[in-house]
Formats: structure tokens, C-alpha cells, sequence
């Protein structure tokens, strides 16, 4: 007989979410509590967007720490958390043994959503990435950079989408999220029309792509897709706006696996910092 392992979810948040805003870390404790998805706080970081400083999850205990020096900080350097600090947060908790390669790349963790083809028996792993990747890499080649990147994540499709400039951190984390295998969910109706054509055209080539459907799109509506998913339960950001029962119920109706288990939060003086719940947390799962 075949024993297979579970998988266990880690959630990991840092202190100065919790520092700043007490009341959202709270509810998001409570609700993984309630769901036994293990949970802490990493501490001594430079601000609370982990999941752009820490380690990508590639497969099982395999990451990559990219560098974190993104253009946007240019000025603010003190809310850049060092390579060093990233790595030895990583290694300090011990879950399990892990294994770090360190890429020269300059990369945010938000610029990489990962989604699942199958074919048959067959499963083939995919990384989104918008084109921001290249310009803040001005000194390597577009070829070396997709080269490095296919050493990183072997066996994986790459794909590329136009970077909206006026989406100034350029992630893929507000654009697209994987709704099981062979489905994206999206919210592309916040970008101009050329480029959302273009998202639309590339996503299409690999995925069936699903509209969130509200019935407005704003400013903000691009952070229903910034979710908390693990296996016990989903954690959908709010806005404090008519169209958070909307996109709640959109998304129940598209995990029913998830019964009872889909939450919302309201959240909306974070978002207005330009991130979410997916840029809050360093989330990985290992059997």
C-alpha cells in the first residue's frame, strides 16, 4: 500500500504587518488558526511586503532568492530588506531541509505566479512574469536572463506579459491567479486596452481565461486577485466597496471545493499602499 504524505501549508507573515496593522494580522491569525495552516512572523525585515524579499518556492524544499533592489525604492533604500536577511530568515525556521540558490537577478517575488497544464497524465509547471524583469536587469541580456531563468526553474513553460507602465512594481501577483489546472483566473480590465489584448493573447495560448466578474472595475479591483490560497482555505482581500460581494461570491463559485472555507478580509488602507494579501505573505507547501 501506498502512503501518500500530506501536504503542509506555511504561511508566513512579517512582524511589521503585524506592528502596523494589528487588526488585519489578527483576522488573518484567527482564520488559519481555525484551519490549522501553520503561521508566524518574520522578523527584523524593512517593511511588510515579504513576499517581494523572500525566497521563491520552486518545487518541494528548492527556492531561488533573486535580488531585491527594485527601481521603486529608488530613494527609500531603507525599506529594502538585504539578500543576507532574506536568506537567513529562510534557514533560521528549520521546517525542513532547504535548499537556496542565489540568482544576481533583480526580481520581486510578486513578479512570479506559477499555474499547472495538463495533458493527459502529463503536468507541465508554468511561471508568469510580466517584462518588467528585463528592464530592471539593463545589464544583462533579454536571452541570458531567459536562460538563467530556465536553469532556475527546470522543467518549467515561462511566460511573459507586457508590463503596464503605469503599474509601477509591474507584478503578476494583481494580474493572474490559477483556478486548479488549465484555468486563469483574471481581472484585466483595469489595464488599457493594447496591453490587456496583449495579457489576454498570451494567457490564452496556454489557459482558459476567466473574467472576475463585477460590475465595476477600479482603481483597486485588481487586489481581488492578490489572494491567500492554501489547501484548507482561500482569504480573498476587501475593499470596503459594493463589489467585494461580487467578487466573493465569483470566487466561491469557482473553488466549490473550498465550501465554507472562502474568507474575505477588509483591508483597503493597505491596498492603497499598492499591495495585498499574496504581497503580504512568503507561502509555501512541502509534504
Amino acid at each position: 500500500m501506498t502512503i501518500v504524505k500530506p501536504i503542509r501549508d506555511y504561511v508566513f507573515f512579517s512582524e511589521n504587518l503585524k506592528r502596523y496593522y494589528p487588526k488585519v494580522y489578527n483576522e488573518l491569525d484567527n482564520i488559519l488558526s481555525s484551519h490549522q495552516v501553520f503561521h508566524d512572523v518574520l522578523k527584523g525585515t524593512a517593511d511588510y511586503w515579504c513576499r517581494d524579499y523572500m525566497p521563491v518556492q520552486v518545487y518541494g524544499n528548492n527556492f531561488v532568492q533573486f535580488r531585491y533592489h527594485p527601481d521603486y525604492l529608488e530613494g527609500l533604500r531603507d525599506y529594502e530588506t538585504p539578500t543576507s536577511v532574506s536568506v537567513g530568515l529562510a534557514e533560521k525556521w528549520k521546517l525542513f531541509p532547504i535548499n537556496i540558490k542565489q540568482s544576481p537577478i533583480v526580481a520581486d517575488g510578486g513578479n512570479f505566479t506559477f499555474a499547472t497544464i495538463k495533458k493527459g497524465r502529463g503536468f507541465t509547471p508554468v511561471v508568469i512574469m510580466t517584462e518588467k524583469i528585463f528592464v530592471e536587469n539593463p545589464d544583462m541580456e533579454r536571452d541570458n536572463i531567459i536562460s538563467q531563468l530556465e536553469s532556475l526553474f527546470p522543467n518549467y513553460k515561462l511566460l511573459f506579459l507586457p508590463w503596464d507602465r503605469e503599474d509601477t512594481c509591474g507584478h503578476t501577483d494583481g494580474i493572474v491567479h490559477a483556478v486548479g489546472n488549465n484555468k486563469i483566473l483574471v481581472n484585466l480590465n483595469v489595464y488599457p486596452d493594447d496591453v490587456a489584448t496583449k495579457m489576454r493573447s498570451i494567457l490564452e495560448s496556454c489557459f482558459k481565461v476567466i473574467d472576475l466578474e463585477l460590475s465595476d472595475y477600479h482603481d483597486m479591483s485588481w487586489a481581488y486577485i492578490n489572494m491567500i490560497q492554501t489547501h484548507n482555505v482561500i482569504i480573498v482581500p476587501g475593499l470596503g466597496t459594493s463589489t467585494d460581494e461580487e467578487a466573493l461570491i465569483h470566487i466561491r463559485k469557482l473553488f466549490p471545493e473550498y465550501k465554507d472555507r472562502i474568507y474575505q478580509i477588509q483591508m483597503p488602507s493597505i491596498v492603497k499602499r499598492g499591495g495585498a494579501l499574496n504581497c503580504l505573505s512568503w507561502t509555501f507547501s512541502y509534504y
